[in-house]
Order: structure tokens, then sequence, then C-alpha cells
């Protein structure tokens, strides 16, 4: 709560949160839009600029100085992803590159056919040169996409340890990743679902953020996950769509409100 403070960002919105796996120390972690905040109120701040680096694209560093230029057809093989932060008054600018390989775990949103690996290893590089270049501000904190699934918010993420000794992160992707039985969504009855033209758009990051975390917050129970996600015809948070993420969450929302009141 200190550091959200000195920050000026938000752990009730998860722009930072933390984590404490045992007996070792909470680590904090701050989500690629709560970096960029931070950073932008420094006073010093002057811009920075992040790209994902293909096999096929022309990548130098001259001077120090990053020479990137491709094209978009046939750019091959995502391989990394570099960023570079800008502080006023600095003669030359802060940059860091960072490999795909160090980081991808090939699965979830690091797939290169279904998830979004260049945003995931950008959102890598950028936390990074920005920490670096705000070590005063940011020191000590880590984005979720740089640590291993354990430590991740969301996408089935939370390190917290259970009684039958595994954590509750890798409990409940055991749970998505089994087959769905047929039944309702908890006990709602079945909503209607409007077109929203947004069908064929895959759940956002945030979206996975926020339904895991109210899986955990509303102890939903194995069965009630698995009906759940039946409800929608789907194994996995990942094969929500957007339009069906906003449904879920709308829906989450209201067992939470009747839950509390």
């Amino acid at each position: 709560m200190s550091l959200g403070k000195a920050t000026g960002l938000n752990p009730f919105v998860r722009e930072i949160w933390a984590i404490k796996y045992g007996t070792a120390a909470a680590q904090v972690f701050i989500g690629r839009d709560g970096y960029r905040i931070a950073a932008q109120r420094h006073p010093k701040y002057d811009y920075h600029q992040a790209d994902a680096v293909y096999e096929n694209d022309e990548f130098k560093i001259i001077q120090g100085e990053v020479a990137h230029s491709y094209r978009l057809k046939d750019r091959g093989k995502l391989v990394g992803a570099y960023c570079i932060v800008k502080r006023k008054g600095s003669e030359r600018p802060m940059y860091v590159y960072v490999e795909l390989s160090e980081y991808s775990t090939g699965k979830s949103l690091w797939h290169p056919q279904t998830g979004k690996p260049a945003t995931m290893i950008k959102k890598v590089a950028e936390a990074q040169a920005l920490r670096a270049c705000f070590q005063d501000l940011l020191g000590g904190t880590y984005c979720a996409e740089e640590m291993n699934e354990n430590a991740r918010v969301g996408h089935g993420s939370l390190g917290i340890v259970s009684n039958e000794g595994i954590t509750q992160t890798e409990k409940l992707k055991q749970v998505l990743n089994m087959d769905c039985e047929t039944g309702e969504l908890i006990d709602s009855p079945k909503p209607t679902v409007h077109n929203t033209g947004r069908d064929d758009i895959a759940i956002s990051d945030e979206q996975m953020d926020e339904i895991s975390c109210l899986f955990i917050e509303l102890n939903f129970s194995e069965e009630r996950i698995k009906k759940a996600l039946n409800y929608y015809k789907v194994e996995a948070l990942e094969q929500l769509t957007d339009a069906q993420a906003r449904l879920f969450l709308l829906q989450l929302g209201k067992y939470k409100m009747r839950n509390q009141s």
C-alpha cells in the first residue's frame, strides 16, 4: 500500500499488487499500464518506445541508438523486444532488449498461434526499461510477464498455497483444463446474450485477470468453475470471446453483490 501511494498506483484496480510465497519476502508486481502511468508522472520522464523484433527485421544498435526497420510482410519468427526510455536532461536514452526464449512458456497468451506473444514480450521489455530508468520510483518491483506462471495475477494465478500442497494457481489451472460437465452457471438464470459486435475478439488480459481473481475471491468450488466454463462451451478462460467475458464478469459481479448483501 505504501509503494502504491509512492507511485500513485491503485491496487484496487490491479495497477499494483503484492504476492507472498510461504516465508519468503513479499514481491510487488506492477502491470504494464501501471509502469506507464508511474513513469509518465515522473518529472524527469521525456518519452519511451517499445517494439517487437522478428528474425527478418533490420535491427542494429549504432552508438547506443536503435535502428529498427521492417516490412509488414514475412517478418519471420518473433525473437524478442526492446524498449528505449528517455529522461529529461540525459544525453542518451535507457535501452533494454529481451529475448523471447527467456520468458515465453509457449502456453496461454505466449502461444505463437492462439496467444499474443509479441504483446507479452513487449510488456517485459517495457517494464524492465522503465524500471531501470526510474529506479528511484519503481525499483524492487516486477511485471507479471517476467515471472513464472505462479506469479501471474489472472490467467489463473495468485500463487497461494492450498491445503493439498499445491498453489491455488495450479489447482485453478487444472480445473480450467478439465473436460467441462453440463450445468448452468452457479445458480443464476440463463441470461439473454445481446450481439455486441465483438464476438470475434478474444478475451483481453485484463478480463482474464478479473475473472480469475473473482474465482478465488468468491471461493468457487471445482464444480462451480467447471459449470461456469461449460455454460460458455469452453474448457479454458483463454477460449472466451470479449463478448462472453463481459457477460461472465457481469454475472460474477452480481453474484458477489448478492453474497455481500
